[in-house]
């Protein structure tokens, strides 16, 4: 049975009329992961700013601890050790922030991505979608 005779026959159209569906969920899926994976990326940068005011306040607090010490003749290395330890906090705070900008970067790139995608093949998933006559089986187009 030649190609254009099972293109006729019903199951054929049905068929087809899935590979078209298929073709054209799968295309919005892509789209929604992308965009999805951006809204996650920006909120994960949001969480990790979070932490960051979170710990950039505990170092402040340690620090006035360690001054409250001072005042109160605790020992040197009580004091010393709260300083260090406030010290401590700061120093992640630089990595923290690179940390944050990065996923910040990385979110818009997805974001970029699925806008690009939406450039590139929106118009052809919706003509898919709309075609008058069946789309030729998906393997017609594998080697393409």
């Amino acid at each position: 049975m030649g190609e254009l005779e099972r293109s006729d026959s019903a199951g054929g159209v049905v068929a087809t009329a899935g590979g078209v569906i298929e073709t054209v969920v799968t295309y919005g899926i892509v789209v929604v992961q992308l965009a999805a994976a951006g809204i996650k990326l920006r909120g994960l940068s949001e969480r990790v700013r979070s932490t960051y005011r979170y710990v950039e306040g505990c170092s402040s607090s340690v620090d006035r601890l360690a001054d409250q010490m001072a005042g109160l003749a605790v020992d040197v290395d009580t004091i010393s050790e709260h300083r260090t330890a406030a010290a401590v906090m700061r120093s992640v705070l630089a990595d923290a922030e690179a940390m944050a900008a990065a996923t910040e970067d990385l979110a818009a790139m997805f974001e970029q991505t699925a806008s690009a995608h939406q450039a590139d093949y929106g118009s052809v998933a919706d003509t898919a979608q709309h075609m008058s006559v069946p789309m030729a089986d998906a393997s017609f187009y594998s080697n393409r």
